[in-house]
C-alpha cells in the first residue's frame, strides 16, 4: 500500500484519530509524510495513534455542543468560581484541571456526575488496607443504617426507626470497646 499523502512512497505508518469513541481520522503514511505530519512515533511501532486534548475529551463526557467555552457551549454551571483559587469551572473544562482542593467542593453538583460517568460510582468502594479496613467497614454499616433510619423517620415508621437506633447505639459501643 502507498502514502496516501504523496502517493510515492509504501506506507509504513497508520495514523489513527479517535475522538469521542469514534474514529475521524486514518491514514496510512510513509516515514517521511508521517515526520511531516509531526506524527513519527519515537518507537519503532507502526500504530500511531493521535493524542486527543483533554477539551475534546471533556466536550464529549460533559455533553458540550461545542469546545467548552464556545457560546453554544457555555452554561450557568461554567461561570461558577471557587471562592479559595478564582478557578473557575470553565477553565475546568478547558484544562481538566482543578486548581485546589475546595474546587471539588465548589464544583461537587457539576463533578458528581463526571465522576459517576467515568468511574460508575462516586465513592471509592475498592479494597482497604487490612489495618483500616474495620473502621472503615464500621463507618459504612453506620452510615447506611444512619440513612436507612432518616429514611424510616421520613416514613413515620418509628418502630423500625427505634431498631435502627438501638443498632447504631450497640455498634458503637462495640467500637468503643474494641481494642
Amino acid at each position: 500500500m502507498n502514502c496516501e499523502r504523496c502517493h510515492e512512497r509504501p506506507a509504513r505508518y497508520h495514523l489513527k484519530q479517535v475522538i469521542n469513541g469514534q474514529t475521524v481520522v486514518e491514514l496510512n503514511l510513509c516515514e517521511r509524510c508521517a515526520a511531516e505530519h509531526g506524527e513519527l512515533p519515537s518507537g519503532t511501532g507502526q500504530v500511531v495513534e493521535a493524542p486527543f486534548s483533554i477539551q475534546q475529551f471533556l466536550a464529549g463526557l460533559l455533553g458540550g455542543a461545542g469546545e467548552p467555552g464556545t457560546p453554544e457551549a457555555l452554561s450557568g454551571a461554567e461561570r461558577l468560581s471557587c471562592p479559595r483559587c478564582a478557578h473557575t469551572y470553565l477553565e475546568f473544562s478547558r484544562t481538566g484541571l482543578l486548581g485546589c482542593p475546595e474546587c471539588y467542593d465548589a464544583f461537587s453538583t457539576q463533578l458528581q456526575p463526571l465522576i459517576r460517568r467515568i468511574h460508575g460510582k462516586t465513592r471509592h468502594e475498592g479494597k482497604t488496607p487490612a489495618r483500616s479496613g474495620v473502621g472503615l467497614r464500621h463507618r459504612r454499616e453506620r452510615e447506611a443504617l444512619r440513612r436507612e433510619l432518616a429514611e424510616a423517620v421520613a416514613r413515620e415508621d418509628f418502630e423500625r426507626a427505634a431498631v435502627l437506633r438501638d443498632g447504631i447505639r450497640k455498634m458503637d459501643a462495640a467500637a468503643e470497646s474494641a481494642p
